[in-house]
């Protein structure tokens, strides 16, 4: 077996190497994990619509406004429909198995090792039908098919290393070298300065229970980070890391939010930067009553941006189209729906799509458009109606005088930006036991300039703004009785400028099936996190609660259940809403409706 397929590359053997025997012979060195069942079971609403089993036009007949039924009268279908035979109905979202262990050693007065193996195996394909050929974990970017040089996966599981670094502290001097996670911010949901990292999405997506800030999510980063105390009040910290991306979940996998009737080809563009480089630096103190922070990014943007790329798929190469896969978009209607569901320009898209792709001249794309009503000036196809670029559409579709059902194909790439931030926090004083007594404010604000977006038609020229957020945070624990323990409260409101919760450019949303999107101004949400420990603090109830004011909510009640300190039970609901117009963060999250359950045993 090649070291590809063992899964590691060169630096993750090289630290493993390093670190093992000096946690090994640790002066003073502890083992500790747990072993966890995860199960995410559906409650009601729709299967996952990005899914090929969950598309909403499986089996559904639309009529076939192409040139098809003109060109070949009594041939050609009067309607198009995908098969019924790709849907299925899933019970579960998630049934997992994890085996957490760490092994912390203490070398010297100044000099500790810390080592995390992480194992993790989602059955969910094996339990419920719907899932069977579902994907997981698996990169193709990586010859590893993990998603970080410290992990080799399978479909269904994955191994890594998420932390194996060294601490060295002397005096005002702190450092840590290896495989690590960077944590910046506060924020519950809002990730304002909280940018070193990119988040992994394969595992219980980010409908983990809220209170743990991505705390497992992060994806780790070979890095050196260091920090002075320059007086009792100030520090500074710097840190440089190898680029990680941001890991999407799987093709068809439970919380997959990319409609599978796309290809998103990552390899290529994470080839071009995986020896890159991110920097940062903060500088943190007091001024009177408030602490303060100053923040300054040079990175890879981990989330990257997307557009069309050449499919080089048998006749259809040179354009980023794909035939005979069975499993593409079938139908005009179909398009517009998907486009609208994921923020971008049904119309605009397909303009690009034929317009930077000069290969799709040669399959006739001019003619079609001309012979739909569109225009052709220069090369250049507009199309300036739905019917037109419907029409264009079932055309190509059509499994008669057309290609049948297609499959897009997209390019990640991972663009170079500067993020600069501040944070200020004040903790108010007022009459003991009163609410304003020990009330934390925080505010939080980031500023990336000339930021690249994915541009909502998908084309290679990507969509360039300034963009500002900010997070207002009130913090608090309140007793509102003597006979239980205080109470957390945290109140959040969040202000993005250019993009919506998940980054994509608000040009894209307000979008209805066929029409140019009418865009958004700002995005604003708003959020509050409620927990109340049990008197003897065996129980703890949570209660976290999440709006963007635009009819998209996230409501998430939970209670833990620890009896002693080797158990602990966790049970959550995941309640997702959306008012089906295309401008809220839940539209592409309704599906992971559910009650999920932690049932963990540490050692």
């Amino acid at each position: 077996m090649d070291s590809k397929s063992l899964g590691f590359s060169r630096s993750s053997l090289w630290l493993t190497a390093l670190l093992t025997p000096v946690v090994a012979g640790a002066a003073d060195w502890q083992v500790s994990g747990f072993v966890r069942e995860e199960i995410a079971v559906r409650v009601g609403g729709e299967d996952n619509p990005a899914n090929q089993q969950g598309n909403v036009y499986n089996g559904k007949s639309v009529p076939n406004t192409g040139l098809g039924p003109f060109l070949a009268p009594g041939v050609s279908p009067a309607t198009l429909a995908r098969p019924g035979s790709l849907s299925d109905s899933n019970t579960f979202n998630l049934f997992a198995t994890r085996l957490d262990l760490a092994v912390d050693g203490k070398l010297s007065e100044t000099l500790a090792a810390h080592l995390k193996v992480r194992g993790f195996y989602d059955g969910v394909g094996q339990v419920d039908s719907a899932f069977r050929h579902e994907n997981v974990f698996e990169q193709e970017f990586r010859g590893s098919r993990g998603g970080t040089p410290f992990e080799v996966a399978r479909k269904d599981w994955m191994l890594d290393i998420p932390a194996a670094y060294l601490d060295y502290s002397d005096g005002p001097l702190w450092l840590r070298f290896g495989n690590q996670q960077i944590a910046w911010g506060e924020s519950i949901f809002f990730r304002v300065l909280d940018v070193p990292n990119g988040i992994d999405l394969r595992r219980h997506s980010v409908l983990d229970v809220a209170a743990e800030e991505y705390s497992d999510k992060r994806v780790p980063s070979l890095a050196l980070r260091g920090s002075f105390r320059v007086t009792n009040d100030w520090e500074v910290e710097g840190f440089t890391q190898r680029f990680q991306p941001t890991i999407l979940a799987g093709d068809n996998s439970p919380y997959n939010t990319i409609p599978s009737q796309f290809v998103v080809q990552e390899k290529a563009g994470y080839d071009k930067v995986k020896d890159d480089l991110t920097f940062g630096g903060r500088m943190r103190g007091k001024l009177g009553g408030f602490d303060v922070q100053l923040m300054a990014v040079n990175r890879r943007n981990p989330d990257g941006v997307v557009r069309w790329t050449d499919s080089r798929a048998g006749m259809l190469a040179g354009t980023s189209f794909e035939a005979g896969t069975g499993q593409g978009v079938y139908s005009a209607a179909e398009w517009f729906h998907y486009a609208s569901l994921v923020g971008l320009d049904g119309v605009g898209g397909l303009e690009s799509a034929l317009n930077e792709f000069p290969a799709t001249l040669g399959l006739g794309s001019a003619a079609v458009a001309a012979g739909c009503g569109g225009t052709v000036n220069g090369g250049r196809i507009s199309l300036p109606t739905k019917a037109a670029a419907s029409c264009v559409l079932d055309t190509f579709f059509d499994p008669v005088v057309g290609l049948g059902n297609l499959k897009g194909h997209l390019a990640r790439e991972y663009p170079r930006e500067n993020v600069f931030g501040f944070g200020i926090n004040h903790v108010f004083e007022g009459e003991p036991d009163s609410f304003l007594d020990q009330l934390v404010g925080r505010f939080e604000l980031s500023y990336t300039p000339d930021k690249k977006f994915t541009n909502p038609t998908l084309s290679r020229e990507f969509i360039k703004e300034d963009e500002t957020q900010f997070a207002f945070i009130l913090e608090k624990y309140h007793k509102f009785s003597a006979e239980i323990p205080a109470t957390y409260i945290v109140a959040q409101w969040l202000h993005k400028s250019a993009s919506d919760l998940f980054g994509r450019h608000l040009s894209g949303l307000d979008n209805k099936p066929g029409e140019r999107p009418r865009g958004l101004n700002s995005f604003n949400a708003i959020a509050l996190a409620i927990q109340q420990p049990s008197p003897t603090l065996e129980w703890r109830g949570d209660l976290t609660v999440m709006t963007d004011l635009r009819g998209g909510w996230l409501i998430q009640p939970g209670v833990k259940w620890k009896p002693n300190k080797s158990f602990q039970l966790d049970v959550y609901g995941n309640v997702l809403r959306s008012d089906g117009g295309n401008d809220d963060f839940g539209a592409n999250l309704k599906s992971a409706n559910e009650v999920f359950m932690r049932g963990t045993v540490y050692f």
